[in-house]
């Protein structure tokens, strides 16, 4: 029985957050330089988390996530400092969202908080950004494929540049470029004010950052990355007119855990070359289910079945073909 056709979007590299899905990602987190704290200071900021994401069923055509602070530790130029787990996750509390297949965020339930200080590349509202959905896929990606895109954090957009890197294995290298440009006005404190008129300093700050991220495309998530930023700001005094300059490095170093409940979208160990000799095979198969689908059709010729059987389970996979439409065969329904 083939079940029901169904037309479903094509994308080569894709996440894959479904149901049961259940991942753990160690991330490490520094901001080195000048920091808006106490009054500001030179020094270290080093963050260690763990952070749990679960799939869930999809919404109207996107994925959904949610994901959860597990572990949380913090020091300041290398002395601990006295925050823990309960008063991280109410500045950033567990927080679910929908995406599309690229990682383009279409909705997240983070509330729309505003931290004391700015630092940069930090944003309650964005925290999937910068840990588990660091960058957004390219629709057919091809060798040495650029894109561009941009997302908002603290009211400034960050804009992006990827480039297709090497395949290793399952890994899939993206080549990461990023810039932000704001203005700050800040109390006596550095505290963001809204209004001049409330405010001992005007900054403007623009960050420039680079790294790479690994993607899995057997898990459908990202297995590593790293970002390193650094943002210059230029500091004037609004009541003496004195200007300073301001410089903070923000490293990213984040990676999945393994043998932390991570769910496979693979269908066996060696799913890797099988998914590899499938796509090879598989392109008469592939050729017959577009077809399918531009015509409406809603099941397909016998002589097709023993094309399509030896691939059948992995047809809810995106297969790395350009253009066109994609089916995908659902054979818990009968036709």
């Amino acid at each position: 029985m083939f079940g029901v056709v169904v037309a479903i979007p094509l994308f080569a590299l894709a996440y894959g957050f479904g149901p049961g899905t259940k991942l753990t990602y160690d991330a490490n987190v520094t901001f080195e330089g000048f920091l808006p704290l106490m009054g500001g200071n030179e020094g270290k900021v080093d963050v260690k988390m763990a952070v749990a994401v679960a799939g869930a069923e999809p919404v109207e055509g996107y994925l959904k996530s949610t994901s959860e602070i597990k572990e949380f530790d913090v020091s300041f130029n290398d002395a601990k400092l006295p925050l823990d787990l309960s008063n991280v996750t109410e500045l950033f509390p567990k927080t679910t969202i929908t995406l599309a297949p690229t990682g383009r965020i279409a909705t997240t339930d983070a509330p729309d908080k505003k931290l004391p200080v700015r630092l940069p590349g930090l944003d309650v509202k964005h925290f999937p950004d910068v840990t588990y959905v660091p960058i957004e896929l390219p629709s057919h990606p091809e060798a040495g494929v650029k894109w561009t895109f941009a997302r908002e954090f603290g009211s400034a957009p960050i804009d992006y540049e990827c480039e297709l890197g090497e395949k290793t294995g399952d890994l899939q290298r993206v080549k990461v470029k990023l810039k932000q440009s704001y203005r700050d006005f800040e109390s006596k404190a550095l505290e963001t004010v809204k209004e001049e008129s409330d405010a001992e300093w005007d900054v403007t700050t623009t960050m420039n950052g680079e790294g790479w991220v690994d993607f899995d495309t057997v898990r459908g998530a990202v297995s590593q990355f790293e970002i390193k930023n650094t943002a210059i700001g230029q500091a004037k005094n609004l009541k003496t007119g004195k200007t300073s300059e301001r410089k903070l490095v923000t490293k990213y170093v984040i990676k999945l855990r393994e043998g932390a409940g991570v769910v496979r979208k693979s269908v066996s160990p060696n799913s890797a070359e099988w998914w590899r000799n499938a796509v090879e095979t598989g392109k008469n198969a592939l050729a017959w289910l577009k077809t399918a689908s531009y015509f409406g059709l809603q099941s397909l010729p016998k002589n097709v079945e023993a094309l399509i059987g030896p691939f059948r389970q992995a047809l809810g996979r995106w297969f790395p073909v350009t253009g066109g439409t994609v089916v995908q065969v659902r054979p818990d329904v009968a036709p």
